[in-house]
């Protein structure tokens, strides 16, 4: 599902993009694009599909411990299944405007800004995923995350950047909270009790 959801924000970043200053020049590019910064070529790498793009990395992931304690059963069809409780983590994601131009670098990321702005929470529901595995789409369509500007220390970015091997660009860093993972096994099932017989009792 993780995947699932940093795709939904980019489609709907790019959705943005597009509608306040028109789609790319390369009708099969888009403005935003799901992609490890640390295979930019200013940290070295090779990977051409992420330059003069606002590209979102995922750089950290974090268990929100509050919520660990839930039933660890559901009811489904009249019967009792037995399952682990949903772990629920935060989502750390990066969105690097990794641009040649500095004056362009900053004005795509005031765009990531306006977006968010104007839309802290996300439902997989009307997410635009037209690709989108059905499956995972079915498990995940009620659920909501909510996303947050996380801002780090000048000791913090510099120990990001540093992770990332090349030199900073311009970025934001959001939080995407509340993420719920539910392994797909079941541990176990019974009936439920739909009566009880109290001649047992005499």
């Amino acid at each position: 599902m993780g995947s699932l959801l940093i795709r939904a924000i980019v489609a709907q970043l790019n959705q943005y993009l597009n509608s306040v200053d028109g789609p790319p020049a390369d009708a099969s590019s888009d403005h935003a694009v799901l992609g490890n910064m640390a295979k930019s070529r200013i940290a070295g790498g090779e990977d051409s599909n992420i330059e003069d793009k606002i590209v979102v990395s995922l750089v950290n992931v974090s268990e929100e411990s509050s919520l660990k304690n839930k039933p660890a059963f559901k009811r489904n069809d009249e019967q009792h299944y037995d399952s682990y409780p949903s772990a629920y983590v935060n989502l750390y994601l990066l969105f690097a405007s990794n641009y040649g131009s500095y004056p362009t670098a900053i004005d795509n990321l005031i765009r990531v800004l306006e977006f968010f702005q104007g839309k802290k929470v996300f439902k997989f529901k009307n997410a635009p995923l037209s690709t989108a595995n059905l499956e995972e789409l079915d498990r995940s369509i009620d659920t909501e995350i909510s996303i947050e500007l996380h801002t780090l220390s000048f000791e913090q970015t510099n120990d990001l950047w540093g992770s990332l091997g090349g030199k900073q660009v311009p970025f934001l860093l959001y939080c995407a909270r509340l993420l719920p993972v539910q392994a797909a096994l079941t541990t176990g099932r019974s009936a439920l009790i739909s009566e009880i017989d109290l001649t047992t009792l005499s």
